[in-house]
This record gives structure tokens, C-alpha cells and sequence, in this order.
């Protein structure tokens, strides 16, 4: 069984609109999460998506999901409600973490951060010098993420950890090419082949 990976879902994007950007229509057809869950999937990777209790989209999304009651208050929070039911549930040594907004990312990428991971250590792609996701957390680490609140993120726990994180060098700028803006998905998924392909 391979790892598990969170994908993080819970947010809600004002700069997006009234559109919903987890459910960004493809090119070739699906939307933008269940395309992110086949490619982790294709990657060895145990998917979840964390995504607010109060959302009704459950039934929508092609894999489990850990809903977080506290996810109106902020990423953080979001994080920490899906860690605390994923330590309970899996004995893995490492999980990831993927935001739901980078519809150009690798599975290559996917494979080499979790070949990197173990129980004491924290893996974070590189590629052009910069950072993306997603990042895995060693079970050593996951008290750490369930502490988190507000919407700082992992980040706060990246700073903390700076001397042991582990950076993979990566040729793929799908790991830090977000989002924001209903422009930006469209450019981003523009990029992407009309046809359906192995991926």
C-alpha cells in the first residue's frame, strides 16, 4: 500500500468567484480533483481529499473524504482535522500534502517526493529554485501538523523544521504553478493536451 496523500480541499477561494475551482472543467473532459486523485492514484499514493463538513460535494469526489468541522476557520484548522482521522486510521510513515489548485503537476513528481519520504523527515519539491508541493511529513512531524490553526498552513511547520527539510530537485513547474483567479485556471488548463493520455 502506498502512502497517503491529503489532498487540501476545504477552502473556499474568493478570488475565484461564485465558480468552484476543485471542479474546473478539463479539456478533455472531467474536472480538476478527480483529475489530481487518478494522477496520485497512477503515482502509488492512497488519496483523501479534506474538504469543509459543511460541504455538500462529497458524492462528487472520486475518492474518500475527511470532512473538517473547523475548516471556516482557516487552512490550518483544515490540515489538523484531516491528520487527526487520517493517524487514526493509517500506520504509514509519511503523509503528503497537495493543495487542489495545480492542475499541470507530474506524476513523477508525485513518485519522487514519496520515494524521499520517511518517518523523520520532511520532503519538499524544487524545481527553477522554487518550492511547491507537495510536501510530505513524516509521522514524526504529524503532531506538529495537528496542532495547526488559523489559515497559516504547514508552512509554520516547514519554518520550524528548517534544518532537516529535504529538498528534490525536480524538472516540473506543475509543483508551484497555482491558481488564484478563474484567468489563471483557464491559462494553466490550456496547457494542457485536448485528448485524454496516460498520464
Amino acid at each position: 500500500m502506498g502512502l497517503p496523500l491529503l489532498v487540501l480541499a476545504a477552502g473556499k477561494s474568493r478570488r475565484f468567484g461564485e465558480q468552484d475551482k476543485r471542479f474546473a472543467a478539463l479539456p478533455h473532459g472531467g474536472v480538476l480533483i478527480n483529475a489530481l486523485v487518478r494522477r496520485a492514484r497512477k503515482a502509488g499514493l492512497e488519496v483523501s481529499v479534506i474538504i469543509d463538513v459543511a460541504d455538500k460535494v462529497a458524492a462528487d469526489i472520486d475518492a474518500p473524504c475527511l470532512f473538517a468541522p473547523n475548516a471556516q476557520m482557516g487552512m490550518g484548522h483544515s490540515i489538523s482535522d484531516g491528520l487527526k482521522q487520517l493517524a487514526l486510521s493509517t500506520s504509514a510513515d509519511s503523509v503528503l500534502l497537495l493543495p487542489v489548485d495545480l492542475p499541470l503537476i507530474r506524476i513523477a513528481s508525485l513518485q519522487a517526493v514519496a520515494a524521499a519520504a520517511r518517518s523523520d523527515n520532511i520532503v519538499v519539491p524544487v524545481c527553477d529554485s522554487r518550492r511547491g508541493h507537495p510536501v510530505a511529513f513524516g509521522r514524526e512531524f504529524w503532531p506538529l501538523l495537528a496542532d495547526l490553526s488559523g489559515d497559516i498552513g504547514a508552512k509554520s511547520v516547514l519554518n520550524k523544521c528548517a534544518a532537516i527539510v529535504q529538498e528534490v530537485r525536480l524538472s516540473d513547474e506543475g509543483i508551484y504553478q497555482d491558481a488564484d483567479t478563474p484567468e489563471q485556471m483557464a491559462e494553466l488548463l490550456s496547457r494542457l493536451k485536448p485528448r485524454l493520455r496516460p498520464e
